[in-house]
C-alpha cells in the first residue's frame, strides 16, 4: 500500500506576445496598469510564488516560502525567455526552488496542439523544449508537460523516441488499463485482461505506463490528476484552502492536483499563500507526504499499463478546441460561434507545407541536413551556441539565406501557438499575434526570393469570419491588424526619424530622410531610398524653406517632391508609422515635459493665492475643480519631492517638510493623488531598508517615519521586497538591530520560520 502522497503540479505558461518582427512586446491595455499580461501576471502569480507568505492572525508575516521548491510544474520555453530579460530574480527563483525539490518538468516548446502537427514538428517541438529546459535548470528534464495535454499514441511513441520520461494527463484521457505482467515476463505475449475506463473511472492513485505497441522496450509512464480535486482548485469559488487541500488528498496512494500554475495567485489571490502554508506545512503534519512527479515515480514505478485516445485536458471533444467550432470557448458573447477555426487550421496548414516545400528545396543546397540544422537551431535561439559555431556545422551553402530558412521555419512554429484557438474570436489578442507569426514567415520566404503565398491564404481566411462587430472575415482582420503590426525597412527609417525629432535621439547610419516639423506633435515625413545624386540638394530645398518661414503647404509640396516615394505606402508618413507599441513612448517624453511645466506653473499660482485659498476654506467654500485640481497638483509635487530627499539619507527637515503638505491639504479640503507617492514611498523606503542592512541606524527611524506618512495618506503601500530582504537578514544574521525594522515592516518577529 502506498503511503498518502500529494503532488501538485503548476503548469506556468504564457504565450509569446512578441511583435514578430522587433522581438519586443507591445502595450497590452486590457492588462493595465500593467504594460502587458506577461508583467501583470509576473506581478500576480510568478513572483508572489516565489516568495509566497504564512501570516499570523495578525497578518503579520511568520515565513516566506519559495513554492517552487514543493511543486511540480512546468514553465512555457517563451515565459522563461521573458522572465530571463525582465525578471530575471523571478527565473532565479524558480531555478532555486528547483534545485531544492527538483520538481521542474519540460514543455513542449511553444504550446503546439501536438496531435494535431505533423511528426516533424512534433520531434522539433519537444527537441526544443528539452534542449531549453537543459538550458535553464542545468539538468535534463525526467519529464514533459504536453500543452493541453493533448495527446495520441503517435505523440507518446515520439516522447518514448526523444527518451521522455513521462507525462502527466487528465482522467478522462485513459481509455482502458490492465496489469502489467509481472519482472522478466514479456509485454509481447501478455494477454492480461483490459478494463474500460473510458469514463474517467481510472484509478489515480497509482502510475501506468504506455507501452508502444511496436516496440515493448519503449513505453512512456503517465501520471493521472485527480479530477475533481483538480477542477475545485482551479475553478472554485475562491481559491481551496489549505486545510481542505490536505484533507482532501489525504487517502492511501497518490493524489496528484494539476492546474493552470496562474492559478495561484493570479486566477485566485494569494492562493499562492495556500500552498505555501498546504505542501510544508499542514500536510506534513496531517501524515501526508508531499513530492514532486518525478518522485513519486522514482519510488512508485507503474504496475499498470494504459492506452490513451485521442484528447486533450480542456476540451471534452478531443482537440476539436483547435480544429473546428465543437463548443467549447472561453468567454466571448451569448450567440458567438467558432466557425473561424476550421479556416484558420487551414490557412496555416497550407503556409506551413508551402514552407516545407521551400526548405526542403532550397535549404538543401545550403545546409547540410535541413531538418537536422532546424532541430539544432535551438541552441542559436537560446545563445547556448554562438551563429559562427552554428553555420560551421550546419551551414554548406549561403549563410544569409541558410539563417533566413530557419528563421522562417522558427516562425512557422510559432503561428500554430495553441492560444490561436483557444478563445472565442478570430481578432482576439492571441490569433492575432499568431497570424503575425504567418505574416513574418511570408516575409522571410520573400526574403529568399520566394513569391510569398499571400492571396492564396488570405482566400482561405477570408472563410473566417470574427464575431466582434465591425471585424469582418479573415481578409479584413489581417489587413487591420495584422497588416500594420509589420516592420519593413522604411518603417524603421520613419520611426528613428520620429525619435529623433520628438525624443533627441539622434539615428544611426540609415537611408536619406527628413521630417519637418509643423506644430506640436502633428508630424507629416516622408522617406525613400538614398540617392547620392540628390540628397544634399533635397535637404538644403527643406531647410532653406523652413528658414525662410514658408507657409505648411509649401513644406509639404517639397517633401513629397525632394522625399515622397511614388506608389508607397511608407512614401510619407507620420506618427503613426512609429514601430509598433513606440508611438506612446515618444510622445511619453513629450508628455512629460509638458507635465513638469504645467505643475511648475501651478506651484507658482497656488504660491501666490495661498492665503486666498486658505480664506475659502476657512469659510467652507467648496472649491470647484478649476481651482482645486491645480492645487492637488501643486501639493503633490511638493510632498513628491520632500519624501525623495530621504532617498539618499535621513533628513528630518523634508519629512517635517512632507507632514506639513499633508496638513495643508487636508485644512483646505485638497486629495493628493496617490500614485506617483505610493511609487515615491516605495523607493524611498526599500533605499531606507538598504542603508539599515548596511548599518545606518537612521534609516530604521527613516522607514517608521515614511510608514507612519502613508497611513496618514492612507496609501496602501506594496512593501513585498523590503520584507523579504529583512526576513532573510533576521532568519540568516540573527542580527537583534533589525527587530524593530522587521515589526514596522509587518513581520512575526521572534516567531519567523517555517511553523512545525
Amino acid at each position: 500500500m502506498v503511503r498518502p502522497t500529494l503532488v501538485v503540479h503548476g503548469h506556468f505558461y504564457q504565450p509569446p506576445r512578441e511583435n514578430p518582427w522587433t522581438e519586443l512586446v507591445a502595450a497590452e491595455p486590457s492588462a493595465a496598469p500593467a504594460h502587458d499580461w506577461n508583467e501583470r501576471i509576473t506581478a500576480e502569480c510568478y513572483r508572489p510564488n516565489g516568495w509566497a507568505r504564512i501570516v499570523d492572525e495578525r497578518d503579520r508575516v511568520v515565513a516566506i516560502v519559495d513554492n517552487y521548491a514543493h511543486l511540480s510544474f512546468n514553465v512555457g520555453p517563451t515565459l522563461l525567455s521573458w522572465l530571463d530579460q525582465h525578471e530575471p530574480a523571478v527565473l532565479d527563483r524558480m531555478q532555486q526552488g528547483d534545485g531544492l525539490g527538483g520538481g521542474a518538468i519540460a514543455q513542449a516548446y511553444n504550446h503546439v496542439i501536438l496531435p494535431l502537427a505533423n511528426e516533424r514538428d512534433v520531434r522539433t517541438q519537444i527537441r526544443w523544449g528539452m534542449a531549453d529546459f537543459r538550458n535553464r535548470f542545468n539538468r535534463d528534464a525526467e519529464g514533459i508537460w504536453l500543452p493541453e495535454t493533448a495527446v495520441d499514441h503517435d505523440v507518446l511513441r515520439v516522447l518514448a523516441d526523444e527518451g521522455v520520461g513521462f507525462t502527466i494527463l487528465a482522467p478522462g484521457q485513459a481509455a482502458r488499463v490492465r496489469h502489467l505482467p509481472e519482472s522478466g515476463a514479456s509485454l509481447l505475449s501478455h494477454h492480461g485482461p483490459w478494463h474500460d475506463v473510458t469514463d474517467g473511472s481510472v484509478d489515480t492513485s497509482r502510475s501506468y505506463r504506455w507501452v508502444d505497441p511496436d516496440d515493448a522496450d519503449r513505453g512512456v509512464d503517465i501520471i493521472f490528476y485527480d479530477g475533481p480535486l483538480s477542477h475545485d482548485v482551479a475553478f472554485g469559488v475562491g481559491a481551496l484552502g489549505a486545510e481542505a487541500l490536505v484533507a482532501r488528498a489525504n487517502r492511501p496512494g497518490l493524489t496528484c492536483v494539476a492546474a493552470d500554475g496562474e492559478t495561484f495567485g493570479h486566477h485566485h489571490k494569494f492562493a499562492e499563500r495556500t500552498l505555501a502554508y498546504a505542501l510544508p506545512v499542514a500536510a506534513p503534519r496531517a501524515g501526508l507526504h508531499v513530492t514532486t512527479a518525478a518522485g513519486f515515480l522514482r519510488h512508485n514505478p507503474p504496475e499498470w499499463q494504459v492506452e490513451v485516445g485521442l484528447s486533450s485536458w480542456s476540451c471534452v471533444h478531443g482537440v476539436g478546441r483547435w480544429k473546428e467550432d465543437c463548443g467549447c470557448s472561453t468567454g466571448g458573447h451569448p450567440g458567438a460561434n467558432q466557425a473561424w477555426r476550421a479556416p484558420l487550421r487551414e490557412a496555416l496548414d497550407f503556409l506551413r507545407d508551402f514552407g516545407i516545400e521551400v526548405f526542403e528545396r532550397r535549404g538543401s543546397k545550403v545546409l547540410r541536413e535541413p531538418w537536422a540544422a532546424r532541430d539544432a537551431y535551438i541552441q542559436v535561439i537560446l545563445g547556448t551556441s554562438t551563429t559562427d559555431a552554428f553555420i560551421a556545422e550546419h551551414v554548406i551553402g549561403d549563410e544569409v539565406e541558410a539563417l533566413t530558412l530557419l528563421e522562417q521555419q522558427r516562425h512557422a512554429l510559432l503561428m500554430f501557438t495553441s492560444c490561436a484557438w483557444f478563445f472565442w474570436d478570430l481578432a482576439g489578442l492571441e490569433t492575432l499575434q499568431c497570424l503575425r507569426y504567418a505574416a513574418r514567415a511570408m516575409d522571410l520566404l520573400g526574403e529568399v526570393g520566394e513569391a510569398p503565398p499571400l492571396e492564396e491564404l488570405l482566400d482561405i481566411l477570408s472563410h473566417a469570419v470574427s464575431n466582434q462587430p465591425g471585424e469582418g472575415d479573415g481578409r479584413r482582420v489581417w489587413r487591420r491588424h495584422v497588416q500594420t503590426a509589420r516592420v519593413e525597412p522604411e518603417r524603421v527609417v520613419a520611426h528613428l526619424a520620429l525619435a529623433d525629432l520628438l525624443e533627441g535621439t539622434p539615428p544611426g547610419p540609415v537611408a536619406c530622410w527628413d521630417v519637418p516639423e509643423v506644430g506640436g506633435l502633428e508630424v507629416l515625413g516622408a522617406v525613400r531610398d538614398a540617392d547620392p545624386s540628390r540628397d544634399d540638394g533635397a535637404i538644403r530645398a527643406m531647410l532653406d524653406a523652413l528658414d525662410q518661414g514658408e507657409r505648411v503647404t509649401t513644406l509639404l509640396r517639397l517633401l513629397a517632391e525632394q522625399f515622397g516615394t511614388v506608389g508607397s505606402e511608407f512614401g510619407e508618413f507620420g506618427l503613426e508609422r512609429a514601430l509598433p507599441d513606440a508611438a506612446d513612448q515618444i510622445v511619453a517624453g513629450a508628455a512629460a515635459d509638458l507635465e513638469a511645466r504645467l505643475a511648475g506653473a501651478y506651484a507658482r499660482l497656488y504660491a501666490e493665492n495661498q492665503s486666498e485659498l486658505a480664506s475659502l476654506a476657512t469659510a467652507g467654500y467648496r472649491l470647484p475643480p478649476s481651482l482645486r485640481l491645480p492645487a492637488e497638483m501643486a501639493l503633490g509635487r511638493r510632498l513628491e519631492a520632500e519624501i525623495l530627499a530621504q532617498t539618499d539619507g535621513w533628513d528630518a527637515r523634508a519629512y517635517d517638510g512632507a507632514v506639513q503638505v499633508v496638513a495643508e491639504a487636508a485644512a483646505h479640503g485638497l486629495h493628493i493623488e496617490g500614485h506617483r507617492l505610493r511609487v515615491a514611498l516605495e523607493r524611498t523606503i526599500a533605499a531606507a531598508v538598504d542603508r539599515a542592512l548596511d548599518g545606518d541606524d537612521h534609516a530604521v527611524d527613516a522607514v517608521t517615519a515614511l510608514l507612519s506618512l502613508a497611513e496618514m495618506l492612507l496609501l496602501g503601500l506594496d512593501l513585498a521586497r523590503p520584507q523579504e530582504v529583512v526576513y532573510d537578514a533576521l532568519r540568516t544574521s540573527g542580527r537583534d538591530d533589525l527587530e524593530v525594522l522587521g515589526s514596522a515592516l509587518g513581520l512575526a518577529v521572534g516567531g519567523l520560520g517555517i511553523p512545525s
